[in-house]
């Protein structure tokens, strides 16, 4: 199952963007891997890598977020990101985590009753998030 998701926001102060694409397959345990090739054009974080490190990472943590407000049950499924695309002046903290989660749940067609939403000043907030158990 594949899902995308595109955060677009513009506020008075703030323009929000991150695109991330996932691939979404039942396994034996849940899991979580990012593909060597998934940015989608090149940007002038990529020089240093330091942009792409933290884009990753979230890219995880979005994934796994997700996964952990699934119910117990179908959580043993495996989150290959595919593709994320972030714009170093418009993509703050939490962006492509927020992406992230809400492609998982788009490839599912399964959205949890207390979703991630973006406050007033456009920045991502994940509600009553406690540290990620990896360990599903």
């Amino acid at each position: 199952m594949d899902g995308s998701f595109r955060l677009r926001r513009q506020t008075n102060r703030w323009a929000r963007f991150a695109e991330v694409s996932v691939r979404v397959v039942p396994a034996a345990s849940a899991g979580v891997v990012v593909r060597a090739d998934v940015f989608r054009w090149n940007h002038p974080a990529a020089v240093d890598g330091a942009g792409d490190t933290g884009a990753e990472a979230e890219a995880r943590d979005g994934a796994w977020y997700a996964l952990k407000e699934l119910p117990a049950d179908v959580r043993s499924l495996l989150v290959e990101v595919t593709g994320i695309a972030i714009a170093p002046a418009d993509t703050g903290p939490g962006d492509v985590k927020f992406a992230a989660a809400h492609a998982v749940w788009q490839a599912l067609g399964h959205l949890p009753s207390h979703p991630p939403f973006t406050g007033e000043d456009g920045n991502p907030v994940f509600p009553a998030e406690e540290t990620p158990d990896q360990n599903l």
